[in-house]
């Protein structure tokens, strides 16, 4: 799309969107003058808390951005829909290439959090110039503060590591500050965080075949649940704290912390996975067509990018993967394309002709944001490192692991201990997605390793811990070895969709099952991580777990806290 150079100034210098905008839109992340502080993103709980002029302002420039023209390729539907639906090309970045997935977002690939990045920057772009043009309408006595805001404001995140859905996205409407003479007035206002409402154009069908189903505006737990409580019963039956720990200390690389597709260790992508599955229990939230639309997806991302910033502060030698490999079909890009660190993450431009590149954004140095404890303008890597390890050792890591268990010396003399996983790899062509790879030992569910829409085949990898089920249902003081004998016999698994449908072992020839027991050293101080070490790994027969009875359980999501049809 092409637009004079004058309306380009307009919107650099802050002017929420032009529709008739036709120069490409480079993603550069908000503009910070040399020698200042870069604003951090903040927790969503906090922002609210805190209230002021910049709760003010996120919630009237989110507000207005989600009001703009729907022909705007900068309207909040066009920007959400990059992720999936319309399937219709953005910004003028090339026609469709793709012999599969018609949405431009890789899933289950090594571009996974690269490709994420630049899209959380483009939304928080438009979401401040928004912010900084309605700031400057604010009275005279209120306009600093506003204006300071506005610069300040940055898109905040939900840490789903720590509780449940974000207060903000659960009540209909939202009390704000807006100019009102030479004053301000409280006014109640529509909240955007609650959904949103598809443009009377995509119901039209002016951008092609929309929603099948109909739907007007963007739901999360459809009756018979409800939002937020049966979203939060539904988060809170999974370790999320853990298995984010999980992920920033047993990981050995990039690859197997950012994606599904690397085998080995509890990926970044396996929780997010999961998130999809929960906050909206099942629905559009976790269709990869639908789910940019809904305002918690961009503060999800948004801590997505917040754990692989640390996970490069605290792995500085593996910010990124480092070989090809033939990547999933998208709107862009055919399936097989070599995909390198220097492969376009089409549609985003880094400037008027260069798309941005796995290479281009492996720091977020110069893209207009940091997070807590990132503060790189003003630490070298020693102390960044240092700072973020103690921050996730805080925040992330459970004391109680350690005494819960039976400490030994190992060799070194140092304290140790045996932790146990439980490994899960298969072809996902085999099933049908999205669905639910529920992992069972003595009766008790471990986790489910959520498989999504996305990608359309190749392999998934997932790793959960069993250390609480183990626990509970088992003499801790036995040798590992007994251990893992009658964890191996008491091993079963279902595969379920989220309607409750019960998916045959028997017809996923590929699923494959290991127990892996392994020495933990752990740290000494919170600077430090654990130390993983003499890891083993045994297959674990595929038994089927016996269909349960009307009764509830665990595993019940349909009966219980966590279905409704999928995509209703």
């Amino acid at each position: 799309m092409l637009i004079n150079l004058s309306s380009l100034t307009a919107l650099t210098l802050g002017a929420a969107s032009l529709v008739s905008a036709q120069v490409p839109f480079p993603v550069t992340g908000v503009n910070v003058a040399q020698g200042q502080a870069v604003p951090l993103r903040k927790n969503i709980n906090d922002l609210q808390t805190n209230g002021g002029p910049e709760w003010d302002l996120y919630i009237r420039a989110l507000l207005e951005f989600q009001k703009q023209d729907a022909n705007d390729p900068l309207s909040y539907f066009q920007v959400a829909g990059i992720h999936g639906k319309p399937f219709i090309e953005w910004d003028g970045s090339g026609g469709r290439r793709s012999d599969g997935w018609q949405g431009y977002c890789p899933h289950g690939e090594r571009i996974f959090l690269t490709w994420h990045r630049p899209y959380v920057m483009l939304y928080e772009q438009l979401l401040v110039a928004t912010a900084q043009r309605l700031a400057r309408d604010y009275p005279q006595r209120y306009r600093a503060q506003y204006v300071e805001a506005a610069n300040n404001l940055r898109c905040p995140f939900w840490d789903w590591g720590s509780g449940g859905v974000p207060k903000a996205t659960v009540p209909e409407t939202m009390m704000v500050n807006i100019p009102s003479g030479s004053g301000l007035k409280k006014t109640s206002v529509d909240n955007p965080l609650y959904t949103f409402k598809f443009p009377q154009e995509a119901l039209n069908g002016d951008f092609g075949d929309f929603d099948s189903e109909k739907r007007t505006q963007m739901f999360r737990c459809p009756s018979p649940n409800s939002y937020p409580d049966s979203a939060n019963a539904l988060l809170a039956k999974r370790p999320y704290k853990s298995m984010v720990y999980d992920a920033f200390t047993k990981a050995a690389s990039f690859d197997q912390f950012s994606s599904t597709g690397a085998s080995g260790g509890t990926s970044l992508e396996q929780i997010h996975n999961a998130i999809h599955w929960d906050a909206g229990c099942g629905g559009q939230f976790l269709a990869a067509e639908f789910s940019g639309f809904d305002p918690l997806f961009m503060l999800h991302h948004s801590n997505v990018d917040r754990f692989w910033a640390y996970w490069q502060a605290m792995q500085p030698d593996s910010p990124l993967f480092n070989t090809s490999y033939a990547g999933g079909a998208r709107w862009s890009t055919p399936s097989g394309t070599s995909i390198s660190t220097e492969s376009p993450l089409q549609p985003f431009l880094s400037d008027m002709i260069n798309f941005h590149t796995s290479e281009s954004v492996s720091s977020i140095k110069g893209f207009g944001y940091t997070y807590e404890g990132l503060e790189y303008w003003e630490k070298d890597e020693a102390q960044m490192q240092t700072d973020a390890t103690r921050l996730i050792n805080q925040l992330y890591s459970d004391n109680s692991t350690v005494s819960s268990r039976s400490v030994k010396v190992n060799s070194l003399g140092q304290g140790c201990y045996t932790r146990f996983f439980v490994r899960v790899s298969l072809e996902v062509e085999e099933v049908e997605r999205p669905c639910s790879i529920d992992l069972y030992l003595h009766g008790q569910k471990v986790d489910g390793h959520v498989v999504m829409q996305q990608p359309a085949c190749g392999t998934a990898y997932g790793e959960y811990s069993i250390d609480h089920v183990v626990k509970e249902t088992m003499n801790l003081d036995l040798e590992p070895d007994h251990l893992v004998s009658s964890i191996l016999k008491g091993f079963q698994v279902q595969i379920t969709k989220h309607d409750g449908t019960i998916i045959p072992i028997e017809t996923v020839p590929s699923l494959k099952i290991e127990i892996e027991d392994v020495e933990v050293t752990p740290p000494t101080d919170d600077c430090e991580l654990p130390t993983y070490d003499k890891s083993r790994s045994r297959i674990a027969p595929l038994v089927q777990k016996p269909v349960s009875c009307e009764c509830e359980d665990d595993d019940n999501h349909d009966k219980k806290h966590g279905s409704g049809t999928f995509g209703i």
